[in-house]
């Protein structure tokens, strides 16, 4: 990974943690609503790719900073009470 991939990846881990830190995503987020907001969202959409977005979000997880939800249909992330 270059220094610049290294920058991006970095940018990319933050803006996750910033998502879920948002009065917004009190009750986690779905992965979708990281990439893409609805017109009322106040919070800023995470940059990168899904592939991207999803290596940052491995990599918090193994971090013990994220937790996920696991629904009947879907995925919820959202910060781990550390």
């Amino acid at each position: 990974m270059t220094k610049e991939d290294k920058n991006k990846h970095s940018k990319i881990k933050t803006e996750i943690i910033e998502a879920l830190t948002h009065p917004e995503a009190e009750e986690g987020l779905y992965f979708r609503n990281l990439m893409h907001l609805h017109e009322e969202d106040e919070r800023n959409v995470v940059s990168g790719n899904e592939d991207e977005i999803l290596f940052a979000l491995k990599e918090l997880i193994d971090e013990g900073k994220v937790k996920v939800i696991d629904q009947e249909e879907d995925l919820i992330f959202s910060l781990s009470n550390i």
